[in-house]
């Protein structure tokens, strides 16, 4: 599934110059800081993490670059592939759709059609 999704990703035949890989290497560096201060921090419940992640130094490098458009961030670019299979797929408010290849996360649960809890999955 990982191998599939990487052939399949929009950004595979971007390259980056020097610059970007400065840029790059630094944002990854915080993100790395966060998730070693809470491994959490990008699949806990929003509204418990948000004055955690308001304070950070990702925030503050993030709202700083110019925005051509609104920034947002996916799950699989917040967490690294180790947290997403060791953890992420043993929590009770995790689902996923095969037939989409996403996940999806929410106490209240997902109704959408094809999701399912990955604990039944396992």
């Amino acid at each position: 599934m990982i191998k599939k999704g990487c052939e399949d990703h929009f950004s595979k035949n971007i390259t980056l110059d020097s610059k970007e890989v400065k840029a790059e290497k630094k944002i990854f560096a915080l993100r790395q800081k966060l998730l070693e201060e809470d491994d959490t921090i990008a699949t806990g419940f929003y509204y418990e993490k948000l004055d955690k992640l308001l304070s950070s130094s990702l925030y503050e490098c993030l709202n700083t670059m110019p925005k051509p458009a609104v920034h947002h961030i996916h799950l699989t670019a917040a967490a690294p592939i180790s947290f997403l299979v060791e953890k992420l797929c043993t929590y009770d408010h995790v689902y996923y759709s095969e037939k989409a290849e996403l996940f999806k996360v929410s106490k209240n649960g997902i109704t959408d059609e094809g999701y399912v809890k990955v604990n039944t999955l396992r």
